[in-house]
This record gives structure tokens, C-alpha cells and sequence, in this order.
């Protein structure tokens, strides 16, 4: 089932939570993430997505970045330049397209639109256009298709070649099945408040699901004795870590050695190693809090964290 829903201001934590999850509490992929459930997202992988789906609250707003301060200040520079180009208005939609329907839930905030209701998607890319959609646009297009209904999605390009490109994404209901049944699969373990079986599970994921701990005695969890195994394996991997930053440091010793106060290092005219100086500014705490103690303490924060070690054997 279509239906649109109203548009708070892009990138605030009102317009982050409508795309997190329904009015029911149900969660959704937002198209801009459509290609994590295909494996396909170079920035975002399937426990990055899951881990955001099963949290208690929505994503609050980040920083920007580069690439996003670049692309939120170029848009609409961008969309005038293609309106003109294209001879036709382009405006910015006041709602989000949805796609429901029962195991999927999909949300689309679109760029721009005309009169005639196609869609325009504008990116903004510091190399050069080659014609092909990356496959993580690619079915950011698929999603905005179903949830707009629109057979085409007109992608607005501007490169490093300072040209603005008209690229026309047609998606067939063949690719809009697809993606839907794929989606469909990964809300299913979201629902029911587990991880899709292929998402690769980080410590950085599970500790963002559990936070806090419980050091109620009573919760203990018996872990019971396959977990033996598991755990010399993670001792294991810390010993060969520890190796191995201990062989980087004697080879880098080494070849630093032979650099000596050079700067480049070379094999045959061809330049191997840079060991060059460097510097950085860094805010001198200690002194700070010697010198400003009242000061320091009213804008000391402090941040909790959970901590695991295997106990009488990790150090």
C-alpha cells in the first residue's frame, strides 16, 4: 500500500525517528539504506543496520561529514542548475513516500519532483561520471520506485567535471519483487528481535544493544561448557595480535633505521616509504585542570562503558 506521510526537517532526529519505525513501532528500511539488506552497501553492513532496528531509540543526528556537507550545500545549487538544464520546476516534496504491506516497510525521502510527479535524485561526486549506477544507488532507485510507484527514478549527477548528468533508472516489477521479498526477509528477524542470519555480529554491535549491565548477582547467565572453546580462540587471537603489532614495530624500526633523517625512501628511482614530519595540536588537559580546576570539573563528562575480560587469565 502507497501512502505518504509529513516530512520534518531533513536530518533532524524527528526526521531520523520516522524513518527508524512506524507509528505501530514497527521498524523500516529507508531507502537510503535499501542496499544493506542485498549485502550491498559499501558504508553500512547488515549488523550495522539490525543493531540501529533493534535499539530501544531511534539514531540520534551526527556530524557531518565531508561528502555530506558537500552534498547537503550543492543540492539545490544542483537542482536549479538541472531545472534549467531539464526546463522544468523541481521542488523539494513536503512528505516521505511509504510502501506497507504485510512483513515490509519501506520509507523514501525523495530530492526533488515536477509537476508530472518523476522523481529526481541529486548526487554530488568528486570523480568522474561513468554512466553506471553503484549498485547501493541502484537500489536506493529500486526502493524509490515502489514507494512512489513510479516506473522511472531520474538520477541528477553533478561530477568532478563540474557537469551536471541525466541518468534514467527504469525498474522493473521483476527487480521492485526482488527487493521487496529481500527486505521482507530481513524485517522478519528484526521483529522478532533478532539478528538477520547474515549479518556479520561485531563486539561494537552487541555492545551498542546492551549498554548497561545488570550486576544483580541473580542475572548471572550460565554460559555452560561450550564456551571453553570459544574462549581460547579469543585468548589465542589476543596473544597472535600482540605478536604481530610486536613484529610491525621491529620491521618499522628498521627501515626507519635505514632512512635515518630522510624523509622518502627508494628502490630503483621509485618511491617505497615516506617517514616525514608531522605535528598536531592537542589541548593540554593536565595543565588545564592545574591551572582552572573549577573550570575543568564544570565541563568534565563522563562516559560509561562495559568492559570484558576473561577472568584470572585475561590482562
Amino acid at each position: 500500500m502507497h501512502y505518504t506521510i509529513p516530512k520534518p526537517a531533513h536530518g533532524s532526529a524527528e526526521w531520523l525517528a520516522s524513518r527508524w519505525k512506524t507509528e505501530q513501532g514497527l521498524a523500516r528500511i529507508s531507502a537510503s539504506v535499501a542496499a544493506v539488506v542485498h549485502g550491498e552497501h559499501p558504508f553500512v553492513t547488515q549488523a550495522d543496520l539490525a543493531t540501529d532496528l533493534l535499539a530501544a531509540q531511534p539514531p540520534l543526528p551526527q556530524e557531518a561529514n565531508q561528502a555530506m556537507m558537500r552534498g547537503t550545500t550543492l543540492e539545490p545549487v544542483v537542482a536549479d542548475m538541472a531545472s534549467k538544464l531539464l526546463g522544468r520546476e523541481l521542488y523539494e516534496p513536503e512528505v516521505m513516500y511509504c510502501w506497507d504491506e504485510p512483513g515490509v516497510r519501506l520509507i523514501a525521502t525523495l530530492d526533488r519532483m515536477d509537476a508530472a510527479n518523476d522523481v529526481y535524485e541529486i548526487k554530488t561526486i568528486a570523480r568522474h561520471w561513468k554512466g553506471e549506477l553503484q549498485r547501493y544507488w541502484y537500489w536506493q532507485g529500486v526502493q524509490q520506485s515502489i514507494c512512489t510507484g513510479n516506473r522511472d527514478i531520474f538520477w541528477v549527477i553533478f561530477d568532478s567535471s563540474l557537469d551536471i548528468h541525466i541518468h534514467k533508472q527504469t525498474v522493473t516489477s521483476d527487480e521492485r519483487g526482488y527487493h521487496i521479498e529481500k527486505v521482507r526477509q530481513f524485517l522478519a528477524a528484526i521483529d522478532m528481535g533478532i539478528m538477520p542470519d547474515d549479518a556479520v555480529v561485531e563486539y561494537k554491535h552487541v555492545a551498542k544493544r546492551f549498554p548497561e549491565g545488570d550486576s544483580n548477582v541473580d542475572k548471572a547467565v550460565d554460559l555452560g561448557p561450550s564456551v571453553l572453546a570459544m574462549l581460547e580462540r579469543y585468548l589465542l587471537a589476543k596473544e597472535q595480535k600482540a605478536q604481530a603489532e610486536t613484529v610491525e614495530d621491529l620491521i618499522k624500526a628498521q627501515i626507519c633505521e635505514m632512512l635515518g633523517d630522510a624523509e622518502y625512501g627508494l628502490m630503483q628511482d621509485e618511491l617505497l616509504v615516506t617517514w616525514k614530519m608531522a605535528s598536531r595540536s592537542s589541548f593540554d588537559t593536565k595543565r588545564f585542570e592545574a591551572e582552572h580546576p573549577a573550570l575543568a570539573a564544570k565541563y568534565k563528562k563522563q562516559t560509561k562503558y562495559r568492559t570484558f575480560r576473561v577472568v584470572g587469565k585475561d590482562k
